[in-house]
């Protein structure tokens, strides 16, 4: 990520992260969205965009050997480090693009993918972490209208583009992903893709 948006966004969800809502209501969804990812004990997850860690409490339930949740914004990785202790969690302040990653089974993006731009150097970034055979999700708790309607606002536009159709998405990962799922309805937004 260029550096002056890397500032912006990270100044963005700084700000946001105090009263940033994980909403009780979609903890069913969160819950569903789960269980569709394919998590088995012992897997390295990395948590993309975790925010204040919403994923956590869902992604603990498989019994993972870690979660290394990554995030651009101090404010909300401090915020995670408060919510949650768990020995399990590692939780990195930095830009995803930059940091060193272990090899992974699962790479979990909740709620943030259309805040990764350069949607070219996402796919590679992904291809390079995870193991063959490692699962990468692309999930939202709401519709793909919803997500972006959240997104259409003045200052919000200039830091995330629209989500296209899963089917169009899933696209863009075909050079180095099997697509296994692409669920785009009026309630949840998934695709689940696996390393080849």
């Amino acid at each position: 990520m260029k550096s002056e948006m890397k500032s912006e966004m990270a100044a963005f969800f700084d700000k946001m992260a105090p009263n940033w809502e994980n909403p009780q209501s979609e903890y069913e969804t969160r819950e569903k969205l789960t269980s569709m990812m394919g998590l088995l004990p012992g897997f390295i997850i990395i948590d993309v965009g975790c925010g204040k860690g919403v994923m956590f409490e869902h992604l603990l339930k498989s019994n993972p050997e870690k979660i290394i949740a990554v995030d651009v914004s101090g404010e909300m990785i401090r915020l995670a480090k408060e919510l949650f202790s768990d020995d399990r969690i590692d939780c990195i302040n930095g830009d995803f693009f930059e940091i060193p990653l272990p090899a992974a089974d699962i790479i979990v993006f909740f709620n943030c993918y259309p805040h990764f731009i350069d949607k070219d150097a996402l796919v590679k970034k992904a291809a390079s972490i995870l193991k063959k055979g490692g699962v990468l999700v692309i999930a939202h708790s709401l519709s793909k209208s919803e997500i972006n309607g959240f997104h259409d606002g003045e200052r919000v536009s200039t830091l995330s583009v629209p989500l296209e159709a899963a089917s169009d998405e899933a696209k863009k990962f075909d050079s180095f992903f099997d697509i296994d799922t692409f669920i785009d309805n009026d309630e949840i937004y998934f695709i689940k893709m696996t390393r080849r």
